[in-house]
């Protein structure tokens, strides 16, 4: 799998996947990702050139905020979105980010033990945050000065 930043040709693609998806974004909130100032978007693409899973976010000053990894259903539990997530928090590292922030689905186990493996640390709970189906939010940061990587 390879990783590299997403352009417009990604857009339909991208769009599919996250038909396949909880909380899915539409392909105006995908497209809009590649227009964002500050904005970090990712894809993960399979030998075959075929995209597979993308991420996106923003990294303003010393902070950064991931929005979104999402992983096409036929590829999920193969690394992918840890391989996403490491990219972008390289990148926002990188960029000068010192913590990163996130929130994420209470029901979305496979997420919630992905960024607590990568050290992300819980910060709150915001309740029935996510409609369809109705669902708390639970926020994370990772400081990044604190990452071994």
């Amino acid at each position: 799998m390879h990783i590299r930043q997403m352009n417009g040709g990604d857009v339909a693609t991208v769009s599919a996947i996250e038909e396949r998806s909880l909380s899915a974004w539409n392909r105006q909130q995908i497209r809009s990702e590649l227009q964002r100032k500050y904005g970090i978007a990712l894809v993960a693409v399979a030998p075959d050139g075929e995209v597979r899973a993308w991420c996106c976010g923003l990294q303003t000053g010393v902070e950064a905020e991931l929005l979104k990894i999402t992983v096409g259903p036929e590829v999920r539990r193969s690394g992918i979105g840890r391989a996403l997530l490491q990219e972008f928090c390289s990148i926002a590292k990188g960029q000068g980010a010192e913590q990163i922030f996130l929130e994420v689905r209470s029901q979305n186990h496979p997420a919630l033990r992905l960024y607590e493996q990568h050290g992300f640390l819980k910060t709150g709970r915001r309740k029935d945050y996510y409609k369809e189906p109705v669902d708390d939010a639970v926020m994370y940061v990772l400081r990044l000065n604190d990452d071994p990587e």
